[in-house]
Order: C-alpha cells, then sequence, then structure tokens
C-alpha cells in the first residue's frame, strides 16, 4: 500500500498541469472564503445601525397608535457558517414588518451596497470546489487507468481486483486529504480572525466536509467509469464534458424547475392576505355599526366598547387569521419536504439542498423565520391592544426586549442528511463495480 501511496503521490503531484488546477482550486476558495468573510464582517455593521434606527424611531414615536401604524422591522441574521455559503443561500437579505396590518411581508432589500451584491454561479467556496473540484475528479479517475495495455502491465504482478483497489485508495488517499487540508486550513484562518462558530456550526461544517468528500469521489469513480465504457478512445474527453455539465447543472436545475412547478399549486399570499383584511374588517364593521346606531355613545363608553372589541378580535378574528396564516406555511413546508425528498436522489441536487441548509438561509431557514414572525407578532398584537385599550394614557414603551428584533438562523443539516449520504455511497459502489466488470472484459479480451 505504501508503493502505492509513494507512486499516486508522484503521479498526481509531478504533472505540472494537475499542480496549476490545485492551485486554482486553492487559491480561489481562499479568496472567495475571504470575500464570504467581508460580506459577514458588512452584515454585522449593518445590523448595528439596524439596530440603532429601530430603537431611534421608537423613541419618536408619541402613541401606541402611531406604534401600531409603524410597527418594527425584524432581520435575519445567519449564521457566521455562512461566509463559506455565500451563495448557496436559498433566501438573501430577508427582513418583515411587525404591525397592526393582517398582512405578514417578507422582503429583500436592494437599496444602497446591496444592489451590486449580484450572486454568480460559485461565488462562495462551496461552489468553487463543487464545479472546479468536481471537473477536477473526473479528470483524474480517467487518468488513473491510463488504457488496457497499461492495466495488463501491472496484473502481471497481482490480481486485477487489487489493483483497481489499491490504485483507487491511493489515489483518493491524496485528492482527499488536499480538499479536506484545504477546507480545514480556511476554517482555521478564518477563526484566526476574530469569527466564532457555535457547536452547532462546527458539527454542521463536518457533515459537510464528509458529504462534499463523498460526492467527489463519486465524481472520481464517474470519471474512471466513463473512461471504460468509452474503450478508453479519443472521444473520452466529450464525454467528460456531457457527463460532467449533465450532473453538475442540468440535474440540480431540472430539481429546481421541479420544485417550482410544484410550488404553482400554492394559493398566492396575496389570496390569503386578502382572506385575512376580510375577517379585519368584518369586526371593524361590526363596531363602525354600533357607533351608527349610537352616535351620542359618550366617550368613557366608547373606550369600554373599544376594549369589548380589541378582545373579541384577539379570540375571534385574530385567531382564525392566525390559523389561515399557520394553514398555509405548512402547505409551503410540504412543497419543500418533497423537493427535500427528491434531493436525495442524486448526489448533485442533494449538494445544493445541503449547502442551502448548512448556510442558514435555506427552506428551512425560512420556515423557522416565518414561525418566529408569527410569535413574536402575536406577542406583539396583544401588547399593542393593552397598552391602547387596556390602559389609559400609558407612557411610551417599546415591544423590543434585547435583540428581540433580530432572527438568528442557525446553520443545520437537513433531516435528510443520512438518506442522501448513504444514498451517494450507493451510487458510488454501483459505479465502482460496473467499472471493474466492464475493466475486466476489456483487459482479458484475446
Amino acid at each position: 500500500m505504501l508503493a502505492f501511496l509513494r507512486f499516486e503521490g508522484r503521479r498526481i503531484f509531478g504533472e505540472r498541469k494537475n499542480l496549476v488546477f490545485l492551485g486554482f482550486i486553492a487559491l480561489s476558495s481562499a479568496y472567495l472564503a475571504w470575500s464570504g468573510l467581508n460580506e459577514y464582517r458588512s452584515f454585522l455593521e449593518g445590523k448595528k445601525a439596524f439596530i440603532n434606527f429601530e430603537k431611534e424611531k421608537t423613541s419618536q414615536i408619541s402613541t401606541y397608535a402611531q406604534y401600531g401604524a409603524f410597527g418594527f422591522r425584524l432581520l435575519v441574521e445567519a449564521s457566521p457558517l455562512s461566509l463559506f455559503f455565500v451563495n448557496c443561500s436559498v433566501v438573501q437579505d430577508l427582513e418583515s414588518n411587525i404591525d397592526n396590518f393582517e398582512a405578514i411581508r417578507v422582503e429583500s432589500s436592494f437599496k444602497g451596497n446591496k444592489l451590486f451584491m449580484k450572486r454568480g454561479y460559485f461565488k462562495d467556496f462551496a461552489g468553487v470546489v463543487f464545479v472546479f473540484g468536481s471537473l477536477l475528479m473526473l479528470y483524474l479517475g480517467h487518468l488513473a487507468l491510463v488504457s488496457p495495455a497499461y492495466v495488463r502491465f501491472m496484473i502481471q504482478r497481482m490480481s486485477l481486483g487489487k489493483f483497481c483497489f489499491l490504485t483507487t485508495l491511493a489515489r483518493l488517499f491524496w485528492l482527499n486529504l488536499f480538499f479536506l487540508a484545504l477546507a480545514a486550513s480556511l476554517y482555521f484562518l478564518i477563526r484566526l480572525t476574530g469569527v466564532a462558530f457555535s457547536i452547532a456550526d462546527r458539527r454542521t461544517f463536518l457533515l459537510y466536509l464528509a458529504f462534499l468528500i463523498l460526492l467527489l469521489d463519486f465524481f472520481y469513480l464517474l470519471g474512471q467509469m466513463t473512461t471504460v465504457l468509452v474503450r478508453f478512445r479519443k472521444v473520452t474527453f466529450f464525454w467528460f464534458f456531457v457527463v460532467w455539465f449533465v450532473c453538475v447543472f442540468l440535474l440540480p436545475e431540472i430539481s429546481r424547475i421541479s420544485v417550482f412547478n410544484r410550488s404553482q399549486a400554492l394559493d398566492s399570499a396575496e389570496k390569503v392576505n386578502l382572506e385575512k383584511f376580510r375577517n379585519l374588517m368584518a369586526m371593524e364593521k361590526q363596531f363602525g355599526d354600533y357607533l351608527k346606531v349610537n352616535p351620542s355613545t359618550p366617550l368613557d363608553q366608547v373606550r369600554q366598547m373599544q376594549k369589548k372589541f380589541a378582545i373579541q378580535f384577539i379570540n375571534s378574528s385574530f385567531l382564525v387569521n392566525t390559523a389561515l396564516e399557520t394553514r398555509y406555511l405548512r402547505e409551503v413546508e410540504e412543497v419543500i419536504a418533497g423537493h427535500e425528498r427528491q434531493s436525495v436522489l442524486f448526489p448533485t441536487t442533494f449538494y445544493h439542498f445541503l449547502t442551502g441548509e448548512a448556510s442558514g438561509k435555506g427552506y428551512y431557514g425560512y420556515i423557522a423565520f416565518m414561525g418566529y414572525i408569527m410569535k413574536l407578532r402575536s406577542r406583539f398584537i396583544q401588547f399593542y391592544l393593552k397598552k391602547r385599550y387596556e390602559e389609559s394614557d400609558p407612557p411610551m414603551e417599546s415591544f423590543v426586549k434585547l435583540e428581540e428584533n433580530v432572527f438568528r438562523s442557525p446553520s443545520r443539516p437537513p433531516k435528510s442528511y443520512w438518506w442522501g449520504f448513504w444514498a451517494t455511497v450507493m451510487y458510488g459502489s454501483a459505479i465502482a463495480i460496473l467499472t471493474f466488470r466492464r475493466l475486466r472484459r476489456l483487459v482479458y479480451l484475446p
């Protein structure tokens, strides 16, 4: 085994073109990780300004009627691990406004420097190792066997099975070591800049790395299989690019289109908002009709009626509207769950889903954010109604305590992580078996 390790190490790192490609991947990864770090730092600066602005805005409001209308903004803060997955996020720079209106608004800002943060295809560490790492592994998988004559020469000293196993194991050892060392180096360099990763972040990053190595090994085996299936002919490189393009670009795009088509079955958000608005207006109409019938009602009695209708709103219309929003969110979650199950079917589609969730701004990060909005909004509405209708001329008080208006979206692996992991293992095993059987026929042909 040591002899194979030394031999394959020289074959991989002794070739200038291999070193150029490996160097390109390393430098690109480092640059994009540093770019992600700068973007994360920029977000933290913007977060401070956001919190100060919201405090200043609330301090300028003089009545609870104004406070209910203006409300306060809610910001999403992703895990610092997101700097490795800048371009993998499903949602970008989300904000919401919590007020006394029934429509829940979730939007992204494009003001200032955010206008220029256009996402490229691999504008992060996870993207560059996926796109170029997969291409490199396909190529080096092809070079492992060279030709049937080379294989016949090598099996004069050992069995074909032993030769294939040791060659594959030795080459993958060096290649996996390179990508692991690259990822670990960037991780610790980022930590030296003062970025702190939680235990959950570290666990997610380790799980991501495990799947990344497995995915790259899958491409290496795919390169071997492609070479053997086309019988080492010169058209091999054409088929390399076909296989690479289908796996890296086409299948993930088909998966994206598929989930979009399934989402068309969902009701539009405006339809849900309209239904909630009608429920609210029905309550307002009851109060307006009461005042029309009793135009000379004393002011104290009007306030009592306002209090009564506020309590009635909390116990009826507000609960109905919350149930509508919850049901709609569950329907969205069902579409996401279907997309997750579909992504498990192929390694590259699952990689896209995994990196989105690892960024903290994936589909389930969005679901968690919406759940937080609904809980916070429920508390705010009760606070607002109590201050405005139950208390007599209370002093202005901010609902937001500490940093409640910042939602911290954690980095997490998807629930189907191990399904995707073992599915990729099965793909790799099937490819290795098919390659060996095909190679045995080529080598032993008369």
